[in-house]
């Protein structure tokens, strides 16, 4: 019985430490993720974000968003030539993906209205 109070009081003991260990360290056991930006791109973000009237961050998380949201069509990856060769689907699929949107006047000859 006393083993297990005795270990049970070590655990504790620890974990006591280590907390106390990141409070003490003001929170640098969490990592902070940081990117650094081309000085005129930062101008640039500082300005927008200026005229919003929020952060560099805040802009930098919008833009990030809207170029995934805008890529979401998009596969993620590429196919090799090993792939389209054992699957043909994928060469023709790669052939037939259009990038830019229809124009109204294609949009009319394909009936896509």
């Amino acid at each position: 019985m006393n083993n297990s109070k005795d270990f049970v009081k070590n655990q504790l003991n620890k974990w006591k430490n280590a907390a106390a260990g990141l409070l003490s360290s003001g929170g640098e056991a969490m990592d902070t993720h940081a990117v650094e930006l081309e000085p005129e791109y930062y101008e640039k973000c500082r300005q927008m974000a200026e005229v919003q009237n929020t952060t560099v961050s805040a802009v930098v998380h919008y833009m990030i968003e809207q170029y995934f949201a805008g890529r979401s069509q998009d596969t993620l990856f590429q196919t090799t030539a090993d792939q389209k060769d054992k699957n043909p689907l994928l060469q023709l699929d790669a052939l037939t993906r259009r990038k830019a949107p229809y124009t109204p006047e294609e949009a009319q000859e394909y009936d896509l209205t």
